[in-house]
C-alpha cells in the first residue's frame, strides 16, 4: 500500500529541515504590507524580523491572508493522480478562511481528507508531526484520519504575552486597556478554545520572568496527567534569551520532552516580541 502524502498549512511553525524529514508538504498564506503599504508576499519567504521592520520602523500594519484556492487544487490534484491520499492540516476555521478555500479545492476529488486543526502554530505542527508518525507505521489514510480527529481535541495550545502593544495595533486591545496593562505590568495570556478560537486566559501580574513561569506551573498542574512524550516551546523574539530555557527545563521536571520552535509570521503580526508560549497533548 502506497503511503499517503500530508501537507499543512505554513503556519503550522515547523522548521524546514523538520518539513524535509517528515516528507510534508507545505501551502504558504499570504502576508500584506510586509515592505511597503499594499505589497503581498507568500509568508513562507517572510521572516519575524521583516515583521518588525514593517512595524516600528515603517509604520505598516502587515496582516495575513488566506491559502488560495487554487494553490490547494493543485496540491490535491496531483496526490490523487494515479490513486494517490492526501491528509491536509489546516489553520483553524475560526482564524483564517484557509480551511474552506481547501475545501471547495477538494471537491470531486477522491482520496482527499481535510483537517480543521482548530489551532494555529505549534498546534498544528505537533498534529503533522502525529500524522507522519501515523503514516510511517502503515496505516491508510482513513485510518490515521479518524484518529487524528480525537487527536486534535486534546492538543492544548497557549501563550503569555509581556505587553498588549501588538495586539492595540491590529485593533484587538483598546488604548485605555494597553495603558493599564502597561502600568500595572499586567502580562495577558491567550489560549485555545474547543472551537478553534483564540481567546483570553488569565491575566498574571509583575516581572514577566515569574509570569512566565507561574503560566507554566499553572497549566501542568491543570493537567497533571498529560502525554509526555513531547511539549513544543515556541517564541518570538525575546529580550530574555533565557526564558525558553527556564520552561523546558520546568516542563521536563514535570516529565516532557522538549522542542523548542520559533512561531512564524502569523503570531508575530498579532502577538509581537516576547510571547512565549506551550504545546502538549493533554491526558
Amino acid at each position: 500500500m502506497a503511503k499517503f502524502i500530508i501537507s499543512t498549512d505554513s503556519p503550522a511553525d515547523l522548521t524546514k529541515e523538520m518539513y524535509e524529514k517528515l516528507n510534508v508538504k507545505v501551502i504558504a498564506m499570504g502576508v500584506t504590507s510586509v515592505k511597503e503599504k499594499g505589497d503581498s508576499f507568500p509568508d513562507t519567504e517572510v521572516t519575524p524580523e521583516m515583521i518588525y521592520t514593517a512595524i516600528e520602523e515603517k509604520n505598516l500594519a502587515p496582516k495575513t491572508s488566506a491559502g488560495l484556492e487554487s494553490d490547494y487544487r493543485e496540491l490535491f490534484e496531483a496526490a490523487t493522480k494515479d490513486g494517490g491520499t492526501i491528509i491536509h492540516f489546516n489553520i483553524s476555521d475560526k482564524l483564517s478562511a484557509s480551511h474552506g478555500n481547501a475545501k471547495r479545492a477538494a471537491e470531486g476529488l477522491e482520496g482527499v481528507y481535510i483537517v480543521d486543526s482548530k489551532t494555529l502554530t505549534m498546534g498544528i505542527g505537533v498534529q503533522v508531526m502525529k500524522a507522519a508518525e501515523l503514516r510511517d507505521q502503515g496505516m491508510s489514510v482513513s485510518e490515521a484520519y479518524e484518529i487524528l480527529l480525537e487527536y486534535r481535541d486534546k492538543v492544548d495550545v497557549s501563550f503569555i504575552i509581556n505587553d498588549l502593544k501588538y495586539l492595540h495595533r491590529g485593533g484587538r486591545v483598546s488604548g485605555l486597556k494597553l495603558l493599564g496593562a502597561n502600568l500595572l505590568k499586567i502580562r495577558p495570556s491567550l489560549q485555545m478554545d474547543s472551537e478553534g478560537r483564540l481567546v483570553p486566559g488569565k491575566k498574571y501580574k509583575g516581572l514577566f520572568k515569574k509570569c512566565v513561569q507561574e503560566f507554566v506551573k499553572d497549566k501542568l498542574d491543570q493537567h497533571i496527567n498529560s502525554d509526555k512524550a513531547l511539549a513544543l516551546v515556541g517564541n518570538s523574539k525575546m529580550d530574555d534569551n533565557e526564558l525558553p530555557s527556564i520552561i523546558m527545563s520546568d516542563l521536563e521536571t514535570y516529565g516532557f520532552k522538549t522542542l523548542n520552535l520559533t512561531v512564524g509570521v502569523a503570531v508575530t503580526i498579532h502577538c509581537g516580541r516576547n510571547t512565549i508560549g506551550m504545546v502538549f497533548i493533554r491526558e
